[in-house]
């Protein structure tokens, strides 16, 4: 049967947190998304949001209707193919929420609004093999919130972040209270992130000064330097590599925003756990000969400890001495958990993006002997306390917040 009954039904609500102590009281429930603008609760096999007025159902536009049904399907994109053949007119694009539901809406022709939806609560499971990877979704969220952060001495350089948001989360930028809700939700993450972007953007701009001759993004999730340096190419070659189905999502969003790829762009799909890299980058024409710089942002804390020494092997053996890897990576210690914003971000990963768990990290004082054991020295490594001298200090000398403790920047290269 091709629709199996109501899976989410959406109110739309002036005052959220309101509404989520009334539900709460009401169903005797805890929500199991609980946002500064929307609230999830769990009533049987249905989700009962309750979302900003302002905001509108996940998803969609604001509108002028109070209430949403979305009907659950197996195949989102073919039941919204075979609506639209009924008589159906779009009313929304399929967008993916952050309960790993894809949803969409269309007009029937009697001009009612009729929703669909597919996958359940539990494809949080589900890993970016299957779907587009959440956390870098999330990343690009950050990164768009300090695009518009009105302190000018941290105020992001990615405008183009906003690009690869779906609408409710475009929307949200609008609203302080969101940044006060990662504040609380997520210590620190918000700051690392203003602090990883400027570091990589310093690094990537000097290499595309400097004409480096290829520059390869491993894991390049939503990055946009290709596209906001475009000026700075000259004759780089650059190749973006990340798993199929975010790199689909990406061009996809590309084309949307009439954004176009600069010719000296090679994408290229790839499963780091899996693939052999050297076999999926030579195929797409990397030069071994040539110096390289190689990006691996917000990569290494998801990956086998295997796929980190096969990369680093990778570079190693297929770079000329001179080429550099820049990478961000989790510091383990034992005592972890009780530093700054750590169980924090544990439950958040934990809730949100569980098919994407941490996998790797490097004692702590001990990335010089790591590298070095590898074929690496280090040129630079940046701390939590580095970042926040360097990338949070406002005018009056004060800072602008705390970097989550545990995550370090290096920038290595590759020893003759």
């Amino acid at each position: 049967m091709m629709f199996q009954g109501v899976m989410s039904i959406v109110y739309r609500v002036s005052d959220v947190e309101k509404a989520k102590q009334w539900y709460r009281m009401l169903l005797n429930a805890e929500p199991v998304l609980d946002k500064v603008l929307f609230v999830v609760f769990r009533v049987g096999d249905t989700n009962l949001g309750l979302v900003h007025t302002d905001l509108g159902p996940v998803g969609e536009s604001k509108g002028n209707d109070s209430t949403r049904t979305y009907w659950r399907v197996d195949d989102i994109d073919s039941v919204y193919t075979y609506l639209l053949d009924c008589g159906a007119i779009p009313h929304s694009e399929i967008e993916t929420g952050d309960l790993g539901t894809r949803r969409a809406t269309v007009l029937d022709p009697f001009g009612n609004v009729f929703g669909i939806a597919s996958t359940t609560a539990e494809a949080i499971q589900t890993s970016v093999e299957q779907q587009p990877s959440e956390t870098a979704m999330a990343a690009t969220f950050l990164r768009a919130l300090a695009a518009i952060d009105e302190r000018e001495e941290i105020q992001g350089d990615d405008y183009l972040a906003e690009a690869f948001l779906p609408e409710d989360r475009k929307a949200s930028l609008r609203y302080p209270a969101v940044r006060k809700e990662i504040g609380k939700s997520r210590p620190g993450m918000y700051e690392y992130m203003i602090a990883r972007t400027a570091y990589f953007d310093h690094i990537v701009e000097q290499a595309l000064q400097e004409n480096m001759p290829q520059i390869v993004f491993l894991g390049a999730g939503y990055d946009s330097r290709p596209y906001r340096f475009r000026d700075l190419i000259k004759d780089t070659r650059i190749f973006e590599l990340d798993i199929h189905t975010t790199q689909q999502r990406k061009t996809q969003l590309l084309h949307q925003a009439n954004i176009s790829m600069p010719k000296q762009l090679i994408l290229v799909p790839v499963n780091f756990n899996t693939d052999n890299l050297k076999d999926v980058l030579l195929s797409a024409g990397y030069d071994q000969t040539r110096k390289t710089l190689f990006i691996w942002e917000g990569v290494t804390h998801y990956l086998l400890p295997k796929a980190v020494d096969d990369t680093l092997s990778f570079i190693r053996s297929n770079s000329p001495p001179g080429s550099t890897v820049c990478f961000d990576y989790t510091s383990v210690s034992p005592d972890m958990f009780d530093q700054y914003g750590v169980k924090e971000l544990r439950e958040n990963r934990r809730a949100s993006a569980s098919g994407e768990p941490s996998r790797f990290g490097i004692a702590k004082g001990k990335i010089e002997s790591f590298l070095s054991e590898r074929g690496y020295e280090i040129i630079d490594h940046l701390t939590a306390q580095d970042m926040e001298r360097n990338y949070l200090t406002l005018h009056d000398g004060s800072s602008a917040g705390r970097v989550l403790a545990i995550f370090c920047f290096v920038h290595a290269s590759v020893v003759g």
